[in-house]
């Protein structure tokens, strides 16, 4: 008897092993991608990962983060499977350093004011920007929306709107991501901020937006690129290929105008 209970003992044993085996080796089977994606296109993206992941069985796992921080983890870690920044000059950049395989343009981003819920300060456009008793939130220099709001600026210069010094001087703080940015918004620190149409459209109970307008703005363009850095490029092809078809009807969705 003694040893018929050690003998179904040790079988117990074994088929727990190995099942807990088979269950450990079907989860490091499941294919993964790493894309590091601009703070920008985060909604958007999320619902991308899991459409995708239900068509292929593929996993897309993401790094969002100001496009001038991500370009950097690439170039240190030499790593990753797909780039999305907030505009081209970050891929225009790695391909100097011949890391990007193929790239492509998936949608536009556009940048306009977004202003607390009932626009208190009356904020029309960008003249308004310099008026007294203002204060804003920017985007940092390293990102795509404060790069180019300095272009805009530049620009208007350049049209005979010169309020760079009176926006210098009202912006209180500025945010190293694009939600950053708009989150002094929404929480009422700030009475405006420069933020991509995308994300404020996604918190239009929070904010009004205020369209810049279009003798001033600089409308910019969104890419997708695959890594030289991948590991796997069939499966980053089959990500890239989606985001670029299925992919564009969920970027609409979310607020961004899709290119053709």
């Amino acid at each position: 008897m003694k040893k018929l209970l050690l003998g179904i003992i040790s079988i117990l044993s074994l088929t727990l092993l190995f099942s807990g085996c088979v269950d450990n080796t079907g989860a490091e089977q499941q294919e993964v991608l790493h894309a590091y994606v601009g703070a920008g296109m985060q909604m958007p993206m999320d619902e991308i990962a899991v459409e995708f992941e239900k068509k292929y069985g593929i996993k897309v796992e993401y790094d969002y983060s100001g496009s001038g921080a991500l370009l950097s983890k690439i170039v240190a870690s030499n790593q990753g499977d797909i780039f999305m920044p907030g505009d081209c000059s970050y891929v225009y950049q790695l391909e100097d350093k011949e890391m990007i395989k193929e790239c492509s343009n998936v949608t536009k981003h556009i940048p306009v004011i977004a202003v607390q819920k009932g626009n208190p300060k009356n904020i029309t456009g960008l003249s308004d920007l310099g008026q007294d008793d203002l204060e804003l939130a920017l985007g940092d220099s390293s990102i795509s929306i404060g790069k180019l709001f300095t272009k805009i600026l530049a620009k208007a210069e350049i049209k005979g709107l010169n309020i760079t010094k009176a926006v210098d001087t009202n912006t209180v703080v500025t945010g190293a991501t694009v939600k950053q940015v708009l989150l002094y918004v929404t929480e009422k620190n700030v009475d405006a901020a420069v933020v991509w149409k995308a994300d404020a459209y996604e918190n239009s109970d929070r904010v009004d937006i205020v369209p810049i307008e279009s003798e001033y703005n600089i409308v910019k363009t969104v890419p997708i690129s695959i890594l030289s850095t991948t590991k796997n490029y069939e499966n980053s092809k089959l990500f890239y290929d989606f985001v670029n078809n299925e992919g564009k009807e969920i970027f609409e969705k979310h607020g961004f105008v899709a290119l053709e």
